[in-house]
């Protein structure tokens, strides 16, 4: 490797995306620089969240689970996975290079976002996407900018609590939220068209999947308003579009333990389960059959039905 003046080292967002998907290792063991740059992929089987995002929950399953799990299911769980969130708490920079104060050197500019932590109380909640961010005090003083000490900072978002409709449910909720999901709320004009067209990664809340699937499962069987057939049918043709098969919808939101729970349910009550009798007497026939072919008509005509109880016994 030729030996270059680099003072500070800034990946590409290639580079970032091969360290931590690929487990690419670049700049290892340069002569003028003391770093190693590597990645930092999860070694867990069902994990496809990169290093620069966060969630309030994860999807993880073994090789016997992810056999069970459908496959519409696993879709879902991999593109909340690897699905980027719009930009919430900071602002991306839509210039691609940068020049360095120190060195004057024009660096390419890498579009990180903020860390952004989610504790499991926003899936108690709508928090619309925000969450907790950890930084510092800016240092307003220009004399004393070097003296003054590096204090943290902890911004939070604001919480209250409304009572919320919702049309399908026909019910009423008291929920906690964020005004950013207050204000998507009413953009939407209602709870129940912001929880449908809003993907799953920008919702980042179990609650908010939870009733998804209630929806969506109640707009596939049609059981909205069962007293109400006019109402019903309003409603329904209000969120046609958001319309997903039953079997698609009763999965929405399960956790993994959850949805193999289901699976295993389904697929018990699909097998049939044969009788050992039925079986065993099926495997005579057979037998006898193939024992003395068709010389013996009596074997093809034997009776396998029980007999009548008012039949005389000699």
């Amino acid at each position: 490797m030729e030996k270059l003046k680099i003072t500070r080292f800034l990946p590409s967002i290639k580079q970032m995306k091969d360290m931590v998907l690929n487990e690419v290792t670049y700049l290892e063991k340069h002569n003028n620089g003391r770093f190693t740059v590597s990645s930092r992929l999860i070694p867990v089987r069902g994990t496809w969240i990169n290093y620069w995002r966060s969630a309030p929950y994860l999807y993880k399953w073994s090789r016997e689970e992810e056999a069970i799990l459908p496959e519409h299911y696993k879709k879902r769980c991999k593109e909340f996975m690897t699905t980027d969130p719009l930009p919430l708490h900071w602002r991306p920079s839509k210039n691609r290079y940068r020049v360095d104060p120190d060195s004057g050197e024009r660096i390419r500019v890498v579009n990180a976002p903020i860390p952004v932590v989610f504790p499991k109380q926003c899936n108690k909640g709508l928090w619309g996407g925000e969450g907790i961010i950890f930084g510092y005090y800016k240092k307003t003083d220009p004399k004393r900018k070097g003296k003054l000490p590096t204090l943290p900072r902890i911004w939070r978002p604001l919480l209250q609590t409304k009572v919320l409709y919702s049309e399908i449910l026909d019910r009423w909720m008291r929920i906690t939220l964020t005004h950013r999901a207050l204000y998507l709320i009413d953009q939407s004009y209602g709870l129940d068209s912001y929880i449908l067209k809003t993907s799953e990664v920008e919702l980042c809340s179990q609650l908010a999947m939870t009733l998804k699937r209630e929806m969506l499962t109640a707009l596939a069987t049609k059981s909205l308003y069962p007293d109400d057939p006019i109402k019903r049918e309003k409603i329904y043709l209000k969120y046609k579009e958001f319309v997903i098969p039953e079997e698609e919808a009763e999965f929405i939101g399960l956790t993994v333990t959850e949805a193999v729970e289901k699976a295993k349910k389904i697929q018990a009550e699909q097998t049939v389960v044969q009788p050992l009798k039925d079986l065993y007497i099926s495997q005579l026939v057979k037998k006898l059959i193939g024992d003395n072919g068709s010389s013996n008509p009596d074997v093809h005509n034997v009776n396998l039905s029980p007999k009548n109880n008012n039949e005389t016994r000699v």
